[in-house]
């Protein structure tokens, strides 16, 4: 705090009025004149200033147009006794924070510091996040793809079969010490939502500061990877040579809320947190698809943990304990896999083929109703499985239609016949045209880039195309190889590489035609692409077309 007045009386009766120390304040400084003051701006930190427009030499006003332009992080309150209305529009155009008349009252003076002191710590606070979330920036930029993080997306997506040996020879490429048997235990880290508007770049860098920070909370003790799988879903692999080393659910249950609080304070978002059971790395994908499943089924309780363990026992608590003769009479398939294979090879008549073959057995055996809500639950885990597997929600699946739960199908077989026939169809159906339309959807998405690259943001794109906007990103990247970010600035580089050589229009107009209000911003970003400044490639290239 320094306070600035050419009276002395003036300045002990707010140096003495008010307990500075309860308002925050550990050093507060005095000055009789700006220059006085700009020595005190020079060798202290100041946060606050409350300062007299009317002194000898330069007045308050310029004093605090010097300190704006050299410590813009100061704020100010001026403290005069001339009621001028000249003087107070300055002030507020220079951005000072208030504009009090002497003789002030304690209680109004101390109202307004607080005020200014609460501002002062919000922006200091913003100051922070930057600083941190500058640092992530460095840190993703710099971060490549690693073999850990593709060996672990690899076994997620279930991209080759687990025997022994094939588990082996990847552990062995990615220079992993764990043996194909070491017990893995996942924990689905699930944003429900952001309290800040991030764009595509933002949220990834804030994903990857989420997943940098949960190697600290969850667990540290242990062994981990903190993974984004080929899905975009991050999750926290800890393992460790014996089951016994990991830590009891509720040690876990602890970390993982220690972790949600940091993650609300400091990334700007509410996560939950799911966490599975320990298996060894061939069964890991299922028990991934089980929390992602329950993740799904989450929609009431944001910034929760769920204990996969417990939320079974709770639900076979809740059927009262399903008897071992009950569970034989259920009769469903055991290949589940081969399922899959033929819904995403779209074989839909064979599939139909197998559930009738699995609904005559029902039959047959004269099922149960708890049979016969196994074989519905069957389906519908069949359905999220294969949605999750292509980045779908089980309603996008159903080609936007309300979600396909309907406990009322398992009252009867010909009920559950139609039921599921009608959504295995469906389902079928949707992933095929997902195959059709993807590859006209991005070709939309390309020409709408080529007519609006000025103002093009991912937002409008998805809204033109009447899509999510991840979900668009996803299938942008899918179909092309390319992120929808990178795609819209190399085609922005090409229009002004063609724009330079072709034309003689000033470089900062052809920038500002493409987006970029900033001269310096477009130059850089052309040279990191091109290599070369935009000077430099409009001298090089223009007019080579006539010389050849």
């Amino acid at each position: 705090m320094l306070i600035v007045d050419d009276e002395p009386f003036a300045v002990r009766a707010v140096v003495q009025g008010l307990d500075w120390e309860a308002l925050g304040f550990g050093k507060v400084f005095s000055a009789l004149d700006a220059d006085e003051a700009m020595e005190k701006l020079q060798s202290e930190r100041i946060d606050l200033m409350i300062c007299d427009i009317e002194m000898p030499g330069m007045n308050g006003l310029e004093l605090v147009e010097w300190a704006t332009d050299h410590y813009p992080a100061v704020e100010t309150i001026f403290l005069t006794g001339h009621a001028d209305f000249s003087f107070a529009q300055q002030a507020i155009g220079l951005g000072s924070f208030d504009y009090l008349l002497k003789p002030v009252k304690r209680d109004k003076l101390a109202e307004v510091v607080a005020k200014a002191v609460d501002k002062i710590k919000r922006q200091e606070e913003a100051r922070e996040f930057y600083t941190q979330y500058r640092s992530y920036v460095k840190l993703w930029e710099a971060h490549k793809p690693v073999l850990v993080e593709r060996f672990w997306q690899d076994v997620l997506a279930e991209r080759f079969v687990p025997t022994e040996a094939n588990l082996r020879e990847s552990l062995s490429a990615a220079n992993m010490a764990v043996e194909p048997d070491t017990p893995v235990l996942p924990i689905l880290l699930s944003v429900d939502r952001w309290h800040k508007e991030f764009d595509e770049r933002d949220e990834e860098i804030m994903e990857y500061a989420l997943r940098n920070a949960a190697s600290e909370f969850l667990y540290p003790g242990l062994q981990s990877d903190i993974v984004r799988d080929r899905r975009g879903l991050n999750v926290a692999l800890l393992y460790a040579g014996d089951a016994a080393a990991f830590p009891r659910r509720e040690a876990l249950a602890v970390a993982c809320r220690d972790y949600i609080a940091a993650c609300e304070r400091y990334f700007y978002c509410t996560l939950s947190c799911y966490i599975g059971e320990a298996a060894p790395i061939d069964r890991l994908a299922a028990q991934c698809h089980s929390l992602i499943e329950i993740e799904h089924d989450n929609v009431a309780a944001a910034g929760t943990v769920i204990v996969a363990e417990l939320r079974r026992e709770a639900e076979a608590h809740a059927a009262g304990g399903a008897g071992k003769e009950a569970r034989k009479k259920m009769a469903l398939p055991a290949d589940r896999d081969d399922w899959v294979v033929l819904f995403e090879s779209g074989r839909k008549d064979e599939l139909l083929r197998r559930l009738e073959t699995m609904l005559a057995a029902l039959q047959r055996e004269k099922a149960d109703a708890e049979a016969l809500e196994g074989a519905y639950h069957f389906v519908l885990h069949l359905l999220y499985h294969v949605a999750h597997k292509h980045g779908l929600s089980v309603k996008e699946l159903m080609g936007g239609k309300k979600r396909p739960d309907d406990i009322t199908a398992a009252k009867s077989i010909s009920q559950l016949r139609a039921w599921a026939t009608r959504l295995i169809a469906a389902a079928c159906d949707a992933l095929e045209q997902q195959e059709r339309q993807g590859s006209a959807v991005v070709e939309k998405v390309k020409r709408y880039i080529d007519d609006h690259l000025q103002t093009v943001t991912r937002e409008e794109l998805a809204a033109h195309v009447y899509l999510n906007p991840a979900y668009l990103s996803r299938l942008f990247k899918k179909e092309t190889g390319q992120s929808l970010v990178d795609y819209i600035i190399h085609s922005k580089i090409n229009r002004a590489k063609l724009l330079l050589t072709e034309s003689n229009r000033k470089i900062s107009d052809i920038g500002e035609s493409l987006g970029y209000d900033n001269f310096s911003h477009f130059g850089k970003t052309f040279k990191k692409s091109v290599g070369l400044t935009p000077q430099q490639y409009r001298k090089r290239f223009q007019g080579l077309g006539e010389s050849q």
